[in-house]
């Protein structure tokens, strides 16, 4: 098992803050707002909870997202460019429901495959 990394309430492994850094993850701390949308399963969210850190990850670009600890394991992500795209939010002039749906299918699924999102 990977050591894993926790900062009150952002957990991140080892491999990821190597990746984006320490300070990074101060920031993710001091910006995480009240409420965010899980990234592997796109179910509303509270920062009150444990939150892991997922980094999406396309040769020198990295996409940071998050989710609830007893949803998803902290982890890098490899994603290929279309899906990098997806996840920056910089895909061609969609109305939030198709980008939704498309990053549903980069995730491989509307459910946490990992853990299983709480209901």
């Amino acid at each position: 098992m990977t050591a894993s990394f926790a900062m009150r309430d952002i957990r991140a492994t080892a491999e990821v803050r190597a990746l984006i850094g320490t300070e990074k993850l101060r920031e993710l701390q001091e910006d995480a707002r009240e409420r965010y949308e899980c990234w592997p399963c796109g179910r509303p969210s509270q920062a009150t909870e444990p939150m892991s850190v997922l980094v999406l990850a396309y040769r020198v670009f990295r996409v940071v997202k998050l989710a609830p600890a007893a949803c998803a394991d902290p982890q890098i992500i490899e994603v290929g460019a279309a899906g990098m795209r997806t996840a920056a939010g910089q895909t061609a002039v969609q109305r939030r429901e198709r980008a939704r749906e498309a990053e549903r299918q980069l995730r491989g699924g509307e459910t946490c495959p990992a853990k299983g999102c709480p209901a």
